[in-house]
């Protein structure tokens, strides 16, 4: 799980990888952990602090944290001790990432004597294209660091094969939860308006409900044909919020990547004023599919758009909390067996 915070002043985000045996990926040295991250947490981190946590010899959780100033070390030790001891970690990884040496290298010390008490594997600073370990003293780094190209390493190829991505910095992750472009706006309001006098003739939910359970579904199953027309429907479908939640019981960790391209294109192609339950959804998605970077994207964008929307509010909860995925199971699995009930009912 990995996860992203643009500030260090609020829990980091979280994001949960779900890999196969089979494409398993081994961190054996430092650039291997190096050249990881990025796909853990979804993009190259730059003035950031990147924790890891590791238990049973695997990653449990990876957090990214803007760089704080060395003034807020301690509140930044409070956290990822809190998250240390909320999942069980047992062993840490610290990573920063920064142009300036010497604030990295002091607020890395502070947190190295903040956090004592836990194993720490690896404690690295990384600039310039090259990389400094902290912990492994003064025997195994050059004073000038050691070069590094992630983009060369054999184990970013494997986690490109095994299904991860990693863009090339936040912005460009913020970029896809934007919406369309102010010159697109007019056209897009003036075909939702359509769209919504279409729907009005719609005399009972079931046809809303069995428009919307086809529409996702053939949305899945070819991407390819999430037009504009498409998404602005699905955003109306999902305007009434038992729909909406019907939307969401449609989840599972075995979709939740296909959803997360679904309410994606959703969102790139609504206004801002009908943005609030697409990116909702969008954010469920992500969380699901370990995605947490781009959950709290969705976080950040809904207290823009609509900061009073009532699922925007448990979305931010579920970043705020660290709440992993698994736990989708096991709050959602009830609730959801209930919903996906009532679509089979509605959509006969």
């Amino acid at each position: 799980m990995t996860s992203s915070k643009k500030s260090a002043h609020r829990k980091p985000a979280r994001r949960r990888r779900q890999q196969s045996p089979q494409t398993r990926l081994k961190v054996r040295r430092p650039d291997d952990l190096l050249a990881i991250i990025p796909y853990l947490v979804g993009f190259h981190p730059d003035e950031s602090v990147v924790a890891v946590f590791i238990k049973s010899g695997r990653v449990l959780l990876t957090a990214r944290m803007d760089l704080p100033p060395e003034s807020a070390g301690d509140e930044l030790a409070e956290e990822i001790d809190w998250l240390t001891n909320k999942h069980g970690a047992q062993a840490l990884a610290l990573v920063a990432y920064s142009a300036d040496p010497l604030p990295a290298h002091r607020l890395l010390t502070r947190l190295m004597d903040r956090l004592g008490e836990h194993k720490l594997t690896d404690v690295l600073y990384v600039g310039h294209g090259r990389w400094w370990s902290l912990s492994c003293g003064d025997e195994c780094c050059p004073l000038t660091g050691t070069p590094f190209d992630p983009s060369s390493h054999p184990l970013s190829a494997a986690a490109v094969v095994a299904g991860l991505g990693a863009r090339a910095d936040r912005r460009e992750l913020e970029a896809t939860v934007s919406g369309p472009s102010q010159e697109d706006l007019p056209r897009l309001r003036e075909l939702a308006d359509t769209l919504l006098a279409e729907l009005e003739q719609f005399d009972d939910s079931g046809a809303a409900v069995r428009l919307l359970a086809s529409m996702v579904d053939g949305a899945i199953s070819e991407p390819g044909a999430l037009d504009e027309r498409t998404c602005l429907l699905l955003r109306l479908l999902v305007t009434d919020v038992r729909i909406r939640d019907l939307a969401w019981a449609l989840m599972s960790p075995s979709n939740a990547e296909d959803h997360v391209r679904l309410w994606g294109a959703v969102v790139a192609h609504v206004p801002p004023t009908l943005a609030a339950a697409p990116l909702c959804l969008l954010g469920m998605a992500a969380w699901v599919s370990g995605a947490g970077a781009l959950l709290n994207c969705c976080c950040e964008r809904l207290a823009q758009v609509d900061p009073r929307y009532s699922m925007g509010r448990l979305l931010a909860e579920v970043s705020e909390r660290a709440l992993p995925p698994s736990l989708w199971l096991q709050m959602g699995g009830e609730v959801s067996a209930e919903l996906r009930a009532e679509l089979g009912l509605l959509a006969g």
